[in-house]
């Protein structure tokens, strides 16, 4: 009797072990079942963009949300963006131009200021919003934020000797010349400080100077080349020599006049007075990722154009915000969609986006007038009154607001 009361404990406890894992495993199939039901293909119905609907599967699946959640938290985001939509007919355009426009007009005339190392100069002020909004084929004041590795950036000593490196070096920069054309004779001396300050080596200064003239053999001293040439050389063959052999390039980036170290966020970056995204990107010691410069044709010729486009936002932001101007992200945006939809950076000038509208009178609205009115009628262009300024040049109500609307009457 013992062992049968015994017995049955035992197997009352593996009944309710066996209970009590089976929910476990229940809920788990079910959940699992669950998040796979919610894809996005089920939401196409909904009235959001697929890349919100993309991120809501994307939250869904990480936070593990049942179907339920998931229909809860599609309402919520469904329900923000109606609030933040444009509404039907807003003149976007219009309202994007007054918001820049208005608090533009407070933007102060510094032509310049200093980024955080003293002499690396960086446009600023009205100056700079027109620099960007013309889309300038070489901005005035180029400068890049090169951020470097794990190795270099917590060491402020090998930051310095790396910076030194990126330094456009000539020849012309670290060496004197005295001609005796007389004489046939020439001396390339080395600057010894100059050279030390640079980071180069005396030695190889040297022997770049032997190889650069070829037309005569060099006779080396301490810190110099003397060179004798022929007395039937033309002297213009010998000058043109000296000068290739003077603008010859030492070391560092092309385009890289200056080369500073500061320190952002704990770690050493290097603020540069010149810009070579390209070639600078191709170096071990930096941080590809990071790296930028502020020369907007250039960011869009390496990274493509939308990188250029988020340089018009960033970079139009920043300018604003240093003027304590705060102007809505989108209005911006909008500037920066209008400026690089074709493929390329368009500036808002007379060669730009206005020269690629389709109508002969938005053309002929801003500048060069009779020149577009009499292309358009040698072209026998046809107005379709389309747009705005069309429509405001004729008298006619615009396209726009509750102009948008047609109404039609019963009798």
């Amino acid at each position: 009797m013992a062992k049968k009361k015994e017995a049955k404990p035992k197997k009352a406890k593996k009944e309710a072990k066996g209970k009590k894992a089976a929910p476990k495993k229940k809920p788990t199939a079910k959940k699992e079942r669950e998040i796979e039901e919610v894809k996005p293909e089920a939401w196409e119905k909904i009235p959001l963009p697929k890349s919100i609907l993309d991120a809501i599967a994307v939250i869904a699946d990480r936070e593990g949300l049942s179907k339920q959640d998931t229909d809860d938290f599609i309402d919520v985001i469904k329900q923000r963006f109606e609030d933040i939509r444009v509404e039907p007919g807003e003149a976007v355009g219009i309202v994007a131009a007054q918001s820049l426009g208005e608090p533009g007009t407070q933007l102060t005339l510094r032509t310049k200021h200093y980024a955080g190392a003293a002499e690396v100069s960086v446009g600023s002020g009205i100056q700079r919003v027109e620099e960007i909004v013309d889309g300038r084929s070489k901005a005035k004041y180029p400068t890049m934020t090169i951020f470097l590795d794990e190795k270099l950036r917590e060491d402020y000593s090998k930051a310095e000797t790396f910076a030194k490196s990126l330094i456009d070096v000539r020849m012309s920069d670290v060496v004197e010349t005295r001609e005796d054309f007389a004489r046939g004779k020439v001396v390339v001396e080395v600057n010894e400080q100059t050279a030390k300050e640079k980071g180069i080596e005396v030695k190889d200064l040297l022997s770049a100077i032997k190889t650069a003239i070829k037309e005569s053999k060099g006779a080396q001293r301490k810190n110099s080349v003397e060179f004798v040439f022929p007395k039937k050389e033309p002297l213009l063959k010998v000058r043109k020599s000296l000068l290739k052999m003077l603008n010859l390039k030492v070391q560092g980036v092309k385009g890289i006049e200056k080369a500073l170290v500061s320190e952002e966020h704990g770690e050493f970056v290097i603020k540069t007075s010149g810009s070579n995204l390209k070639a600078v990107l191709k170096l071990d010691k930096i941080d590809p990722s990071r790296t930028i410069t502020n020369d907007i044709i250039e960011t869009s010729k390496t990274l493509g154009i939308e990188s250029g486009r988020l340089m018009i936002v960033n970079e139009l932001r920043k300018t604003l915000v240093n003027n304590g101007i705060d102007v809505d992200l989108r209005h911006l945006m909008l500037l920066a969609d209008l400026m690089t939809y074709t493929g390329a950076v368009k500036g808002i000038v007379r060669t730009g986006i206005t020269r690629e509208k389709a109508s002969p009178f938005a053309r002929a609205a801003f500048e060069e007038t009779v020149k577009h009115l009499l292309d358009a009628s040698f072209k026998g262009e046809i107005e379709q009154l389309q747009g705005v300024v069309e429509n405001i040049i004729v008298g006619q109500p615009i396209k726009v607001g509750t102009g948008i609307v047609g109404l039609v009457m019963k009798k």
